[in-house]
């Protein structure tokens, strides 16, 4: 399989909202946002929410695949692209649920196979009743084991796992007491996932690098998947960034490389996903297939299970098979809908995620996260007014319906503006608020502060007192009223 185009689009002046406002969204079979309308999510999420230098999405169907970039790989460098290379952090933790499906039908291991029958003699393994974890519940997050094993001290923070060693591992395993059985609730454990990697290692007597090569880039052509870079993957390396502007070192996981030690581009996981979504032959079909069974649900949330090493999703009319990943300075997501036959790659070197755009380039019913104002939004505003706020509102939301402002999101953003000295824009804001979230204390003592500010302190009196209604305990509505003279309660 070979990326069919790379789509050069030119910027859009929309925004993490879907700018174009003519759309009309349909409640039927799940339809996916369009190249253009990714492109400006994309965008906007670099641009203006400052999510990192760049972006990559790799999208897969029956068609062929295409690649859409935007931004650079690092600040002033050189364009994101297709072959650009990434830490792809926990999805690492598919290829792992890969291995193991692949050697358990090779008849290497089972499924149900104990921990210890695997391990060294004498590593002590943890029992609950006389229960031992399962290979099949390492996988599948069952274990019960903590997410990061008790006993890691990196020596250097900023590269956490880099001096973590087996025998530490083993330690960590060793005194480990669970409280309740392996197999019955769903918690996510990277040191468990890097404890089945480090143990199909001892099994196919090799290391975790090789075997991830050997036994699934060779035979699906990804020659852009590694742990240790050469010389020409690591000149295509994209440099993450924590905060913006603020380079990340790079994470190493030499013990538990199961968990998160991959690095890889985008064409190289298209090929992965187009082979799990059945739209590129592959003889690893029937192991990848297994791993998308679902082997438990995430908890009391209708609709999401963990397979093996997988999540699935069933939410807008989807069925997703999806994974992120995210170390110090990226984060990524795949995903398939088997139904649809669509997949979706997303890179970013970000410490903050996009798996919201991933999800709309599969199915656009689902929502956008806001970390800003979107320009679609603030130019309405700019022409309109905030006090119709509301107004602008319904109209982005009769365009695309799963818009959605957050009660928080509207609140710091006023807040945002009252600090500017923009009072009644602010205070516009706050009323709005007010009408989406009428049950909340915080929006009206927030209110009562607008009100404040704009020199209205009948009206502010009157907002902290709603706000006690409705939380007779929001302190800052107490004493705000105490320093207005005001009783609690209206006589």
């Amino acid at each position: 399989m070979t990326i069919s185009r790379l789509i050069s689009l030119p910027a859009l002046a929309g925004s993490c909202v879907l700018a174009l406002l003519g759309a009309n969204v349909q409640a039927a079979a799940p339809a996916p946002a369009t190249d253009a309308e990714i492109l400006a999510m994309m965008k906007a999420r670099v641009d203006i929410d400052k999510k990192g230098s760049g972006m990559v999405v790799g999208l897969i169907d029956a068609g062929g695949s295409r690649v859409i970039s935007y931004g650079a790989v690092s600040i002033g460098g050189a364009p994101a692209g297709a072959d650009s290379v990434y830490e792809i952090g926990s999805i690492t933790k598919v290829f792992t649920a890969t291995l193991l499906s692949d050697m358990a039908l090779r008849g290497d291991v089972k499924l149900d196979d104990p921990i210890g029958a695997w391990l060294p003699a004498g590593v002590k393994t943890p029992q609950f009743k006389g229960k031992p974890i399962t290979l099949r519940e390492l996988s599948a997050q069952l274990s019960g084991l903590p997410s990061i094993p008790a006993n890691l001290a990196p020596a250097n923070p900023g590269n956490p796992f880099a001096d973590y060693t087996v025998p530490q591992l083993y330690a960590a395993l060793g005194t480990y007491a669970p409280t309740r059985a392996s197999g019955e609730v769903y918690g996510y454990s990277n040191y468990g996932v890097g404890l089945l990697g480090h143990i199909l290692t001892l099994r196919a007597g090799s290391d975790f690098e090789t075997l991830v090569r050997q036994r699934i880039g060779k035979p699906l052509g990804m020659d852009s998947t590694a742990i240790t870079l050469g010389v020409a993957m690591k000149k295509r390396l994209a440099t993450g960034y924590g905060m913006p502007g603020k380079a990340a070192q790079n994470w190493d996981m030499p013990a538990l490389a199961g968990m998160g030690a991959l690095r890889s581009s985008t064409t190289d996981l298209l090929k992965f996903v187009g082979a799990n979504a059945g739209l590129v032959p592959s003889p690893l079909y029937p192991a990848m297939q297994a791993t998308h069974k679902p082997q438990h649900p995430l908890g009391k949330q209708p609709g999401e299970f963990i397979g093996l090493g997988w999540h699935i999703l069933d939410k807008f009319g989807s069925h997703i098979v999806w994974h992120n990943g995210g170390t110090a300075g990226y984060r990524t997501f795949i995903g398939f809908d088997p139904d649809t036959r669509r997949g979706v790659v997303l890179m970013s070197n970000s410490h903050s995620g996009s798996d919201d755009i991933a999800r709309r380039a599969l199915n656009r019913a689902f929502p956008l996260t806001m970390y800003s104002p979107p320009p679609a939004l603030l130019d309405a505003l700019a022409h309109r007014g905030y006090e119709q706020i509301g107004a602008v509102y319904h109209d982005l939301r009769a365009a695309d319906p799963q818009f959605k402002l957050e009660e928080v999101f509207v609140n710091q953003w006023a807040y945002e503006l009252l600090m500017q000295g923009k009072l009644k824009d602010s205070l516009a804001l706050f009323k709005f608020n007010a009408t989406l979230y009428p049950a909340s204390s915080n929006v009206f003592d927030s209110l009562g502060e607008a009100y404040e500010k704009n020199g209205r302190p009948d009206d502010a009196i009157a907002s902290y007192r709603r706000a006690l209604a409705r939380d007779p305990q929001a302190k800052n509505a107490q004493d705000s009223l105490a320093r207005l003279n005001a009783p609690q309660q209206a006589k």
